[in-house]
């Protein structure tokens, strides 16, 4: 398989600009090569880059780096996706309530999964994910529909970069994504957290493309076969709805 799918230096950027949790966090270049595993000289040639555009700026004092004024002009550009997430979560709200368990929201990057939003359920025991973390996509339903919408380029990308994690073949990724794909849904079966069931179905914009995930994650001890499928049929209608809502916006 080819090892040369999508431009490197480009993916690492991302990497770095993730490393920030806030603009009010500063992050030394140590600490950054560290957290992408990458040697220091080439995450200072990119910072430079970065620090050059506006996306980054370092404090001469500390001599570490922020998110930058960039961020500002980017803000003020996603009305239409501000306008999104709300409809989304009024669907994850109702969502919430008919099942009485917990309601995910989730966005790609690259081949990682990053939770935005929750509606938690009334339950003691319950999940409760960190926000704003991300995990490998591969590993939740709410990762895997989202990966399910990407190119067969993109599935390759994102085998090869976990390939020591994936107790398959590309092959067998491959077919899973597929399925998911036609289904329109994907279950994840204790695999991510031992215990908890999921059931994710994507959240699609204009084209048809995955935008969004949700999913409704709860424990094996109130997530039976039976209330699964119930579950299920309610993650995608209401992804449905979401996504029929946003559609109409246009």
């Amino acid at each position: 398989m080819n090892n040369n799918l999508f431009t490197s230096t480009l993916l690492k950027s991302f990497d770095i600009l993730d490393c920030f949790a806030s603009d009010r966090q500063e992050i030394g270049i140590k600490e950054i090569a560290n957290q992408i595993d990458m040697p220091q000289s080439s995450v200072y040639r990119i910072v430079q880059t970065l620090e050059f555009t506006g996306a980054l700026f370092q404090n001469k004092e500390t001599k570490k780096y922020r998110l930058g004024p960039k961020f500002i002009s980017l803000g003020s550009k996603r009305g239409y996706l501000d306008d999104c997430r709300r409809i989304v979560i009024k669907n994850m709200e109702a969502l919430g309530r008919e099942t009485g368990e917990t309601v995910n929201l989730g966005i790609l990057n690259c081949d990682r999964v990053t939770y935005i939003h929750r509606v938690d359920c009334p339950h003691v025991l319950r999940p409760n994910f960190e926000l704003n973390a991300s995990y490998p996509a591969h590993t939740t339903g709410l990762g895997q529909v989202l990966l399910a919408d990407l190119s067969d380029t993109g599935l390759q990308w994102v085998y090869q970069n976990n390939a020591k994690d994936f107790g398959m073949s590309y092959e067998a990724f491959l077919s899973q994504m597929h399925q998911i794909r036609r289904d329109g849904f994907a279950f994840d079966d204790q695999v991510f957290c031992s215990g908890l069931r999921c059931v994710a179905a994507p959240v699609t914009g204009l084209g048809g493309r995955a935008i969004f995930s949700v999913s409704v994650s709860a424990p094996v001890m109130r997530m039976g076969d039976d209330v699964y499928q119930t579950t299920q049929k309610l993650v995608v209608k209401y992804a449905l709805a979401a996504s029929d809502e946003i559609l109409s916006m246009d």
